[in-house]
């Protein structure tokens, strides 16, 4: 066996694999599946442990958790793993600040720049099942009304010193023959959101819960439970429509 010939050959192959990996594009982020998702007020992080101010009172959140589903970039769809917290079309996020925390989405290839598109809540066809036959994460009892009425597509618990508040996302005015019987057809009010944004790799998903609760005085008696004649409702449901509640930002910001 001729040798030299051989190593030459292997040297070469090594210096091809070498130039290449030099011509890639400096401060390119690397593809990845998972999107870290991250919650903050007015630019600044928080968790259940920090106070964020809302109309002179300091707030703390004690449960907030949201489902998103359909993802697509460029208009194709993507399928996610499926894990204790995702499906292949869904998946739960956020925490109950009692340790059980979920803060990113896993897909099943990596992602690539491009239009992100998702929806907050779930479609009709899976919104209205038992969710004790339920597979995860569609079981978790705190986020489901009834049969009716469907699934919780947000849900979002605040304390302050005075009083308590939250906010609860669904769908209304669902016909059925009784609470404890899904409809036959899709609710009056879906209140489902298609949230699109530009992505490039190494981003994150940003909530701001600041943009959500813009304009918001939160009261003893106004807590939202979907219901679309009350006026905080009314306030919420315009701000998930019309303000920058979802960005996409640099994971180094």
């Amino acid at each position: 066996m001729n040798v030299v010939p051989a190593l030459i050959a292997t040297i070469g192959l090594l210096s091809a694999v070498s130039l290449l990996s030099s011509c890639q594009p400096e401060g390119k982020s690397p593809r990845t599946n998972l999107l870290p998702v991250k919650l903050s007020w007015q630019q600044q992080a928080i968790s259940c442990h920090h106070s964020f101010e809302l109309e002179n009172q300091q707030w703390q959140i004690r449960n907030l958790k949201f489902y998103l589903s359909d993802f697509s970039l460029d208009q194709h769809p993507l399928s996610l793993v499926a894990s204790t917290w995702q499906q292949s079309q869904l998946v739960l996020l956020g925490t109950n600040c009692q340790g059980n925390s979920n803060w990113q989405v896993h897909f099943q290839q990596p992602l690539i720049s491009g239009q992100l598109s998702f929806t907050l809540g779930l479609p009709f066809a899976i919104n209205h099942q038992n969710p004790l036959t339920a597979t995860t994460p569609l079981n978790h009892g705190d986020m489901f009304w009834s049969w009716q009425l469907g699934y919780k597509f947000l849900r979002l618990d605040m304390q302050s010193q005075l009083q308590g508040w939250a906010f609860h996302l669904g769908s209304t005015g669902c016909q059925s023959a009784s609470v404890l019987r899904p409809p036959l057809t899709p609710c009056n009010a879906a209140n489902t959101y298609r949230i699109t944004l530009r992505y490039q790799p190494g981003q994150h998903l940003h909530l701001d819960l600041a943009q959500l609760l813009n304009q918001l005085v939160p009261t003893v008696d106004n807590s939202c439970m979907s219901d679309n004649l009350l006026a905080s409702c009314q306030l919420l449901f315009n701000n998930l429509a019309q303000r920058q509640i979802w960005q996409m930002v640099s994971t180094n910001d």
